[in-house]
C-alpha cells in the first residue's frame, strides 16, 4: 500500500487523540504516559510522543504508530487497522489513493457479497421474517445486523457467482467442493454475519430454519484465513465504544441474546456465539476476552441456566480471572435466556424503558461476583461440611487460584470461611494445599513433556525481561546469580540506572511458579549461565529504551530549534551506540 495514504491519515489523526479513545493518557512534559495495555503493570511505562507520532512501552517493548497500536489492541491485520482509521479520518479507501488489493481482499469481498445475498433473500422470505419478528426482532434491527436467510436449496450461492470467484467463496467457508461441483455449506438457516472489530464480515453463524431432525441447530463457519474462532466475539465491532463508555461488558451465549440486547439499548453486549472462549489468556492479544480486558475489567456473565450454559460461564470466568477481570454472574430465572427475558421490551430507549428493560437493569445491578455466587450454589447442593470442603477443592479453588491479587483472594477466603462456618485458617490451609498440588502437578507435567515447552518466551508468560530476571534470582539465590543482580544494580549510564521491579506477593507467587516450571530441572551450572544471559538481556533492553527516549528528546529539541540540547542528545546517542556494542 502507498505510504502516502498512511501519512494522509496520520496527519488527520494525532496519535494522542487516537490512543486516548482506548487508554487513559496523562501529560508528561511534551509527551504523554499511560499504563501499557499490552502487559500487566502498576506504573506507567507506556510513552507517547505527539511530535513523532509514535508510542513505546519501556516495560514490554511494544512500539509503533497509530496503525501498529490499533492492530495490536484490536487484534487486526494491517488492512483492518487501516479501515478503522481511514473511516475515522474520513479518507475513502480506493485503488486511486494507494489502497492496493491484498491477497485476502477477495475472500473478504466474497463474504460481503454473501451477506448482501442472504439479506436480500431474507427480505423476500415471509416465513423467516415472521420467525424473527415472533422472537421480538424489529425490521430496523434486522437491517442493522444485516441478518439473512440461506434457503434450503443446495446451490444458491454456488450458482449465483462468477465461476472465477468460486475459489474465494470456498476459501471463505461458504461453499464446499465435491466431484460433482460446488454446493452451499449453509442451507435452510437464519444467517448472522460475524465481523472483526473493524466491521469486516469474516464468518457466519446459521440458525436452523425451519427446524428439522437433521443437522445441528446452529452451524458456524469453519476456521479460514480470515476467521479464527478464538479471536471473534459476535457483536464486538458494534459494542466496543459502548463498553469503553460504560466501563463494563455483558457476555451472552447466543446470537438472539446479543441482537435483542442491543435492540433494547444494552449496546455494551457481546456474544460467544457458539465459539468457545479462548483459554490462551497470557500474552495472546487475539484471545477473545483479552481485548475486552483492555477496555474494561468489569464482566457480566449472562449465560443460560442449563448445564452447557453453566460450563460455558465457568470457562469464561476462569479466563476472566486469569486476565485480572472482575466477573459477575447475572442470575436469570431457570429456563430463561437473555433473549426470552428481553423479548417484550421496546426496541428504542427513546420510547421509554419497558418493564423487562427495568428488570434486566435490576438483574445487572444485583449480579454477584463469580466466587461468592459459586459458593452459594455449592452450599445448596451439599449435605455436610465434608462434602462442602470437597466441593471447594473441585469447584471453587481452581477459580480462586486464578485471582491475581493476593489481597482480593484473601478477602474471598474470609468470605468462604464466614459463610460456610469454617475457620479462616482451615480454608486458607486447604487452599494452600490445593495450590501446592496444582504447582507440583504442573511441574511434573513439564518434566514428562520436555519437548513441549509450556513457557517459551516473555510473550507467552506475560513477564517482562526484568520480572523474569528478578523472579529467577528470587528462586535461585546462589552467590554467582546474586552477583549478576548486583551487576545490574550497579549499572549506570550517564547517571541513569536500571530500575528493577519490586514484586508484590501475588506477583511473586505467579512469577516464581512460572520460573519454577521453566527452569526447575536445570543444573546449578546451567542456572549461572541462564542468569548471566537474563542479566545481559535486561541491560540490553535498558539501553534500547534509553536510545528511544534520547532520540525522541533530540527530535523535540530539533523541533524547538534548541541546537545545544539537540547536540547534547546526539552526543548521548553516539555514546549509547558505542556502549551497546560493548559486552555489558
Amino acid at each position: 500500500m502507498d505510504n502516502r495514504l498512511f501519512e494522509q491519515i496520520k496527519q488527520r489523526l494525532p496519535i494522542a487523540e487516537v490512543l486516548s479513545t482506548y487508554i487513559t493518557l496523562e501529560p508528561s512534559g511534551t509527551q504523554f504516559k499511560a499504563r501499557c495495555p499490552f502487559h500487566n503493570e502498576k506504573t506507567a511505562s507506556f510513552s507517547v510522543s505527539p511530535e513523532r507520532g509514535l508510542f513505546y512501552c519501556f516495560g514490554c517493548g511494544a512500539k509503533g504508530d497509530i496503525f501498529n497500536f490499533v492492530e495490536q489492541f484490536e487484534g487486526l491485520d494491517r488492512k483492518g487497522a487501516l479501515k478503522i482509521l481511514a473511516d475515522r479520518a474520513g479518507v475513502p479507501l480506493t485503488a486511486s489513493n494507494g489502497a492496493k488489493a491484498e491477497p485476502t481482499d477477495s475472500v473478504y469481498e466474497a463474504l460481503e457479497q454473501a451477506t448482501k445475498k442472504y439479506h436480500e433473500i431474507l427480505l423476500r422470505t415471509p416465513e423467516a421474517l415472521d420467525y424473527l419478528k415472533k422472537r421480538g426482532v424489529t425490521e430496523d434491527t434486522i437491517k442493522q445486523f444485516r441478518l439473512g436467510y440461506a434457503p434450503t436449496e443446495w446451490r444458491t450461492i454456488a450458482t449465483s457467482v462468477d465461476q472465477n470467484s468460486l475459489q474465494y467463496y470456498d476459501r471463505a467457508g461458504l461453499i464446499k467442493k465435491t466431484e460433482k461441483g460446488y454446493y452451499d455449506r449453509f442451507r435452510g438457516r437464519i444467517m448472522f454475519p460475524m465481523s472483526d472489530s473493524s466491521g469486516r464480515v469474516v464468518a457466519f453463524s446459521g440458525r436452523m430454519f425451519p427446524d428439522t431432525p437433521e443437522g445441528p441447530k446452529y452451524l458456524n463457519s469453519p476456521e479460514t484465513e480470515v476467521f479464527q474462532k478464538s479471536r471473534i466475539l459476535f457483536g464486538f465491532d458494534k459494542a466496543k465504544l459502548a463498553i469503553k463508555k460504560h466501563n463494563f461488558v455483558i457476555l451472552v451465549e447466543g446470537q438472539m441474546d446479543l441482537v435483542l440486547s442491543h435492540q433494547a439499548g444494552f449496546r455494551n453486549t457481546v456474544a460467544t456465539s457458539g465459539t468457545a472462549v479462548s483459554e490462551t489468556v497470557i500474552g495472546d492479544a487475539g484471545a477473545q476476552l483479552s481485548v475486552i480486558a483492555r477496555l474494561t475489567p468489569n464482566l457480566f456473565l449472562a449465560f443460560d441456566g442449563d448445564s452447557a450454559g453453566q460450563k460455558a460461564m465457568e470457562r469464561a470466568a476462569l479466563v476472566a480471572l486469569s486476565l485480572g477481570m472482575n466477573p459477575k454472574v447475572v442470575a436469570l430465572p431457570e429456563g430463561v435466556d437473555p433473549a426470552d427475558f428481553l423479548k417484550e421490551q421496546n426496541p428504542s430507549l427513546d420510547s421509554g424503558p419497558s418493564s423487562s428493560t427495568t428488570a434486566w437493569k435490576e438483574l445487572l445491578k444485583n449480579a454477584e461476583h463469580f466466587i461468592p455466587h459459586t459458593l452459594h450454589v455449592l452450599q445448596r447442593g451439599v449435605q455436610s461440611a465434608h462434602q462442602l470442603k470437597q466441593a471447594f477443592r473441585t469447584k471453587l479453588f481452581p477459580f480462586l487460584l486464578r485471582i491475581q491479587s493476593a489481597v482480593e483472594r484473601q478477602v474471598y477466603i474470609n468470605t468462604i470461611a464466614a459463610e460456610s462456618s469454617l475457620g479462616i485458617k482451615e480454608v486458607t490451609d486447604d487452599f494452600n494445599g490445593y495450590a501446592a498440588t496444582v504447582a507440583a502437578s504442573a511441574y511434573a507435567g513439564s518434566q514428562n513433556n520436555s519437548d513441549e515447552k509450556t513457557i517459551e518466551s516473555n510473550s507467552k508468560t506475560g513477564l517482562t525481561h526484568a520480572e523474569r530476571f528478578v523472579g529467577f534470582v528470587e528462586l535461585f539465590p546462589e552467590e554467582p546469580i546474586l552477583a549478576h543482580r548486583k551487576n545490574i544494580e550497579a549499572f549506570i549510564f550517564e547517571g541513569v540506572s536500571i530500575p528493577l521491579p519490586i514484586l508484590e506477593e501475588v506477583e511473586k507467587e505467579r512469577v516464581l511458579a512460572l520460573i519454577e516450571r521453566e527452569y526447575g530441572s536445570t543444573t546449578p551450572e546451567d542456572r549461572i549461565e541462564i542468569s548471566r544471559e537474563l542479566s545481559e538481556t535486561v541491560i540490553s533492553q535498558f539501553l534500547e529504551q534509553l536510545q528511544f527516549e534520547y532520540a525522541m528528546k533530540m527530535n523535540e529539541a530539533k523541533q524547538q530549534k534548541d541546537e545545544d540540547k539537540e547536540l547534547h542528545y546526539l552526543a548521548l546517542l553516539q555514546k549509547l551506540h558505542q556502549r551497546r556494542h560493548v559486552q555489558p
